[in-house]
């Protein structure tokens, strides 16, 4: 398993650790507790779990995915340009406007060809796409290594990271409002901590798409 599937194991379990307790406070508050019954605890405890889950996903799987891995390879794989030659075509779930159907929406992700230190020529996908995909021909700054399955893009839109940055930070106030139940504190403290939290993961996502940059 990588690294990030040992991460994503650490969020998940963390969130469904976190869920048990919520669940176990809420229901020693209940006072029909003893009249549940055992499918509907089981129900509610994955409801809570799966809540804890997606926040905890949204905030520091997001924050990893779009900052972090990225400010990090870009310091510690070779610098190269790199040739768009073509496009991996990608189906993801999208959900029509105001109505609950869903449909498959094709994305893009630019392929690339470069050649490396030792004279090899590579071809890899990026690890981006967006709605105006990079043209065939267009060169590209990237940084890559033999390990990694796709090409790390510098040349990544500044307001895009920003954006990602607000998301994780708004995500992270929810997940330390939710997480910070278990605790004896009130909810004005909560409140305070949960804003002081997700102010902390906005700050470093900051300085490292300030770094990011520096090397774009």
């Amino acid at each position: 398993m990588t690294f990030f599937g040992f991460f994503i194991t650490f969020i998940v379990l963390i969130s469904i650790f976190t869920g048990y307790k919520i669940y176990k406070k809420v229901l020693n508050k209940s006072d029909d507790k003893k009249k549940e019954r055992i499918g509907e605890k089981i129900v509610v405890l994955f409801f809570v779990s799966l809540l804890m889950t997606i926040v905890n996903i949204m905030t520091f799987v997001s924050s990893y995915s779009f900052i972090w891995e990225k400010t990090y390879r870009a310091y510690h794989e070779p610098v190269y340009e790199a040739t768009v030659i073509g496009y991996k075509k990608e189906l993801v779930k999208t959900q029509s406007f105001g109505k609950s159907s869903y449909y498959d929406r094709p994305v893009y992700f630019p392929k690339v060809v470069y050649t490396d230190e030792n004279g090899a020529r590579v071809i890899k996908t990026l690890d981006f796409t967006a709605n105006n995909p990079l043209k065939t021909g267009e060169k590209v700054k990237i940084t890559d290594n033999s390990s990694r399955t796709s090409a790390n893009a510098l040349d990544i839109n500044p307001v895009m990271l920003l954006f990602a940055d607000i998301f994780t930070g708004v995500a992270a106030f929810f997940t330390s409002l939710l997480s910070t139940y278990i605790t004896g504190f009130a909810l004005k403290k909560r409140i305070k901590i949960s804003i002081y939290f997700a102010l902390g993961i906005m700050i470093v996502n900051i300085v490292c798409i300030g770094l990011l940059y520096l090397k774009m």
